[in-house]
């Protein structure tokens, strides 16, 4: 079973931040124990240099020392692990250590947790005025042993970066949960929105609150993508009415009118036979028109490409439109500049003729059709402009979907079947080109399309 976002984020921060505070925690500890061992050195250090300073100040003058002071000094510094002898200038030695004595320091050596053989010995010179008044002889362990202060400081020091560390972890177990919480609420919202699409259930417009950019983009991509699915399947369920519409009413008035005629009801006419020509006719255009789109859509590997003269190429398009245009008085401009560009010759005539039959249709008379067309850089622009009745501008972005129809009985009067234009996008994108549509209603439409200069 796959885990959920929020146990994977949980477990990441958790674990992350466990391995961060363990590391804190050690090297707190490594560093607190290094500093006290150097502290501990220092200070030992500075014990030995003290007793070294107060057995000089023992010195009285030439060969008298004050043997109270220097007793006392051994004596403390005995507390210290430190043992001392004292010897003048000639080597003598100055405090003679009684059997007593000897026994205490020995008994002191044996409860020494150091060994014995890691005793260090040192001879440090003493000095009256400049002037050398004999030798101090000090021996002491070579490893320092902690007092049991120090142990007890230490125990208490290991507990509170434990107990600290405890801490640390719940806390960071709380942030866990509320980081891992926060980020992952939005994604299930948003996944479970998606499945819901998925259903094909109609969502309709979400609400969106969230303060993170990129989780506010996510959502609102759904939201658009929801409203464009809702969108298409508007415009597929109106595709698949409006096509059944265009086979059904020429099918009807076929089974009227032969049903009638067999039955005797009505004479067999060459009006009657016209009409019903007439309608075989419309269906097999519309038969036309789907297999021109199929065409067009698999084109993209069966291009013929060859070097075609923009200029030429839509001359003769307006050329073969002249009387069709002449019958309603629209004219029919051309400003083209010369431009040659590897295409299909055949699949771009195709494209030029549905766009000026479209905009033939519904360009009123009297009206006018302009052909433009430029270099630039390496790309031919060209646009058809016409001033008819235009496009709603809620409706231009769908014109090139396959049996789209703005208006059905606009179309259905103009015998459109909504083929034309896709057929359009199709073969432009065929030639790695781009077709655009900007409209105004009651003013005009113009279709731009875009055409490199060389294809490979």
């Amino acid at each position: 079973m796959k885990k959920t976002l929020f146990s994977h984020l949980f477990v990441y921060i958790l674990g992350g931040s466990i391995s961060v505070i363990a590391l804190f925690s050690f090297l707190t500890f490594q560093i607190t124990g290094d500093q006290f061992d150097d502290y501990l050195s220092q200070r030992f250090i500075a014990e030995r240099e003290s007793v070294v300073e107060t057995i000089e100040t023992a010195y009285i003058e030439e060969g008298v020392w004050d043997e109270e002071v220097l007793s006392a000094t051994i004596q403390n510094a005995m507390h210290s692990h430190i043992l001392v002898s004292v010897e003048d200038a000639e080597g003598n030695e100055i405090i003679s250590q009684t059997s007593p004595m000897r026994q205490h320091m020995q008994r002191m050596r044996t409860t020494e947790l150091i060994p014995d053989e890691n005793w260090l010995e040192e001879e440090i010179g003493l000095f009256s005025d400049g002037a050398n008044i004999g030798t101090a002889v000090i021996t002491y362990p070579g490893l320092q042993d902690y007092t049991a202060e120090e142990e007890e400081f230490l125990q208490d020091l290991t507990l509170l970066i434990f107990l600290m560390g405890i801490l640390s972890v719940v806390i960071a177990g709380i942030v866990a949960y509320l980081i891992s919480k926060r980020l992952s609420k939005p994604i299930a919202d948003t996944s479970k929105m998606t499945q819901k699409i998925a259903r094909g259930e109609n969502l309709g417009a979400v609400k969106v609150n969230e303060k993170i950019s990129e989780l506010y983009h996510l959502q609102e991509s759904v939201n658009t993508l929801a409203a464009q699915l809702a969108e298409q399947k508007l415009i597929r369920n109106q595709i698949v009415s409006d096509l059944a519409h265009e086979v059904r009413t020429p099918l009807t008035t076929l089974q009227g009118n032969i049903e009638a005629m067999i039955d005797g009801v009505w004479e067999v006419t060459p009006e009657r036979l016209t009409s019903l020509d007439r309608q075989v006719k419309r269906l097999a255009h519309l038969v036309q028109m789907i297999d021109q789109l199929e065409d067009a859509e698999a084109s993209h590997s069966k291009i013929e490409w060859e070097d075609v003269d923009i200029k030429a190429l839509l001359s003769s398009v307006i050329m073969a439109f002249e009387h069709q245009a002449d019958e309603k008085g629209i004219s029919l401009i051309l400003k083209a500049e010369p431009a040659t560009i590897t295409a299909d010759r055949n699949k771009l005539d195709q494209v030029f003729s549905n766009l000026l039959s479209n905009a033939l249709k519904f360009t009123p008379e009297g009206g006018e059709i302009i052909f433009w067309a430029r270099r630039v850089k390496d790309k031919v622009i060209i646009k058809i402009k016409d001033n008819g009745q235009g496009i709603p501008q809620d409706k231009a972005a769908y014109v090139f979907e396959r049996f789209y129809q703005v208006e059905a009985s606009r179309n259905s009067e103009l015998q459109g079947q909504g083929i034309g234009l896709a057929v359009v996008k199709s073969l432009v994108e065929a030639h790695k080109g781009t077709v655009e549509v900007e409209s105004e209603e009651n003013v005009g439409t113009t279709f731009t399309v875009t055409l490199p200069i060389k294809n490979d």
